[in-house]
């Protein structure tokens, strides 16, 4: 066999190499910014919900990317029969998932709170004394618009009860504690917390159903 030959294949097997390197590293980032983000990152659903009225003790409030958190919230809601709110930033996150987890990690370094598009007035939040609250995990934490809904409202003496979605922070990381930092005043039943990972929501629904009858609220 002539050197050059050699030297070509030897070559040619480095560029292999370099290939499945850089492939390799694609999967791995995009798997990261997946579990950061804590949904599926295949759509986007920023519809509010109908105006809530009070009619029910019980208010299932949710922040929702991908749709996991609106599916989850729905569940608890007919389970519970409490009203349905959708958390909707003024600023839509939009549907690029590259874009969308840029602006949330600036959000959460700089603790930038963004102004929320729908709101509940103080009379009627005064009538729910439950709360479930639903959002992703994103960069292990909970995303702004939910610590801008919970800042926004006096929340003393309500049940607080949070569920989440993730891809990997199946402990909720820093969210379900800084729902409890942010929620001044209410009972934050962080140990019942649900966790669901953000792949498998679309198929359970009877262990939502079980876990909002555990809860008892």
């Amino acid at each position: 066999m002539e050197k050059a030959d050699v030297e070509e294949k030897c070559h040619m097997k480095r560029k292999v190499i370099v290939i499945a390197g850089v492939l390799l590293a694609a999967i791995i980032a995009i798997t990261v910014f997946m579990r950061m983000m804590g949904g599926s990152g295949v759509g986007i659903d920023n519809d509010p919900e109908a105006e809530v009225k009070g009619d029910s003790n019980v208010l299932v409030a949710y922040f929702s990317w991908s749709g996991n958190g609106q599916q989850m919230a729905g569940w608890i809601s007919e389970e519970t029969g409490g009203e349905l709110f959708r958390i909707v930033p003024s600023e839509s996150y939009g549907e690029d998932f590259d874009s969308c987890a840029d602006r949330a990690k600036n959000e959460l370094d700089n603790e930038i709170r963004p102004e929320l598009s729908e709101h509940i007035d103080a009379e009627t939040m005064a009538r729910y004394d439950v709360i479930y609250l639903g959002f992703p995990v994103w960069w292990y934490d909970l995303p702004m618009p939910v610590w801008t809904f919970l800042e926004e409202y006096d929340l003393s003496g309500k049940t607080v009860i949070p569920f989440f979605s993730h891809n990997g922070s199946s402990n909720g990381a820093n969210s379900v504690k800084r729902v409890a930092e942010l929620a001044d005043g209410a009972t934050v039943l962080t140990e019942n917390a649900l966790s669901l990972r953000g792949s498998n929501v679309s198929g359970s629904e009877q262990e939502v159903k079980e876990w909002v009858k555990d809860i008892g609220k």
